[in-house]
């Protein structure tokens, strides 16, 4: 865990005087912007970044690694369970320019980041934090600047913490 938590840090301050490498460079490749999240992976010990500009995955003290070929703004994220990751966010550009809904509202994986399906939200919700704490999913909606939380891993929503 040491080594993880020190390569994150070594990333962090590489990422703060330059743009960090993605393994396949490419023109079109936006990078990862600015950090909305961090969360490690407990089926392995992988570091995953929550960018502005996708999902991360960090091996190296100078790589990251884009998940999937997917572009969308990661706002809020949290890692709940092994390959398993809560999201909200913008879709990329290409989907809103083929008529796709401004928010994100509750995704999920279960492969750590490769496919995501939509739990509750979508087109409506913008969650800028996502903080689980034992049965309890508490989120913060930048749509409606409150604080809402979930009892059924985000299916449903009560106003208030």
């Amino acid at each position: 865990m040491r080594a993880v938590v020190a390569a994150a840090v070594a990333f962090l301050a590489t990422a703060c005087s330059g743009q960090p490498q993605n393994a396949t460079p490419s023109p079109d490749d936006p990078g990862i912007g600015h950090i909305h999240g961090l969360g490690i992976d407990p089926a392995d010990g992988t570091l995953y970044i929550a960018g502005h500009y996708g999902l991360f995955q960090v091996r190296s003290t100078s790589t990251a690694t884009r998940v999937a070929d997917r572009i969308q703004d990661h706002m809020g994220f949290t890692v709940i369970g092994p390959n398993t990751f809560l999201a909200s966010g913008h879709p990329g550009a290409h989907d809103m320019a083929a008529g796709g809904a401004p928010h994100l509202g509750l995704i999920r994986t279960t492969d750590a980041g490769v496919t995501w399906t939509t739990v509750s939200e979508s087109g409506t919700a913008d969650f800028h934090a996502l903080q689980p704490a034992g049965t309890v999913l508490y989120a913060y909606d930048s749509q409606t600047s409150r604080v809402r939380r979930s009892t059924d891993e985000g299916r449903t929503w009560i106003q208030g913490a």
